[in-house]
């Protein structure tokens, strides 16, 4: 019976860090979108030039998978 409480255990705590991580992600891709529209409203001029959203998305998550996947290589 040790056996499968340890089991239960271990597959319990890595779901939890499992789901710690995807909010993290989701945190973080937050602050870098945040961080690309107010970079791109100090830069070009929003009347003239506003950054659309869709390449501000994209630019996030590409910034957010890069960063994520350094920090993973990073043993």
């Amino acid at each position: 019976m040790g056996g499968v409480t340890e089991f239960l255990g271990v597959f319990f705590l890595t779901l939890l860090a499992a789901i710690m991580l995807i909010i993290l992600a989701v945190v973080f891709f937050g602050i870098t979108l945040w961080v690309i529209g107010v970079g791109s409203v100090m830069v070009f001029d929003p009347a003239t030039n506003p950054l659309s959203a869709d390449y501000a998305v994209l630019s996030a998550a590409i910034l957010s998978f890069g960063a994520i996947l350094a920090g993973a290589l990073n043993r």
